[in-house]
């Protein structure tokens, strides 16, 4: 066979093998369940008061990549940017104590990371973890007493309206709601509020808008399931 032959022969062999790689569809989006494993947070306010924003559980570091791949076994490279947050005084007719107002550098936090999909995309997925109060726990439970009404208003009002959904106790906390079912869930653990929020553009979430709620379903529920036990 002729050098020019071989070299055919090697073309029409190589080209399938590529266009076969080019056109192979990422694997199934796996997902899991909740499984804590990081420490229990430790915030202990004073009776009928707010905590310190200088004591507040540093959000960047309240779920960690092991607690995510529980959920979502595929996700790799893992991003966390602090997200912050202004906290103003439970009661504006009261003066707030030394320390219990202004930002918080960390209050919150964003988890990017990625999961398979034909469009490669190091960080195509996110988990975002907020603190809103971390207070006594009485405290608490009335802030979210009123955030729950005020959803549930708002979800009855304007043109477009929303399927607000009170969760109870149905994911192992004091309490939770979604304002929408394609929102991440508000929830209440004992000195705890706080926001779990996200999104995904990988295949197997769905194409927007079922995206939202499949992954408030499958993945930020779960996130509470996690977090939840560790606030105890």
């Amino acid at each position: 066979m002729s050098r020019l032959n071989r070299w055919y022969l090697v073309l029409a062999v190589a080209a399938p093998l590529a266009l076969a790689g080019c056109d192979s569809a990422p694997p199934p989006l796996e997902f899991g369940a909740a499984k804590p494993s990081g420490p229990k947070l430790a915030a202990r306010p004073p009776a009928n008061a707010s905590l310190r924003l200088d004591q507040w559980p540093n959000a960047c570091e309240v779920l960690s990549d092991d607690e995510i791949r529980a959920v979502l076994p595929q996700a790799t490279g893992f991003e966390r940017d602090p997200v912050k947050v202004t906290i103003i005084d439970f009661d504006p007719l009261s003066a707030a104590a030394p320390g219990t107002t202004g930002d918080v550098p960390a209050g919150g936090c964003e988890i990017r990371f990625g999961l398979p999909s034909a469009y490669e995309s190091a960080h195509n997925s996110s988990v975002r973890v907020t603190f809103t109060a971390v207070a006594d726990a009485a405290l608490v439970a009335r802030h979210y007493a009123e955030d729950l009404e005020d959803a549930r208003k708002r979800a009855g009002q304007g043109t477009s309206r929303k399927e607000f959904r009170d969760l109870g106790t149905s994911l192992g906390t004091d309490g939770c709601f979604l304002p929408d079912v394609s929102d991440g869930p508000t929830c209440h653990q004992g000195p705890y509020q706080f926001e779990v929020s996200g999104m995904s553009t990988a295949d197997g979430v769905g194409e927007y808008p079922a995206s939202e709620r499949n992954w408030t379903e499958k993945v930020l529920t779960e996130v509470v399931r996690t977090l939840g036990p560790r606030m105890r």
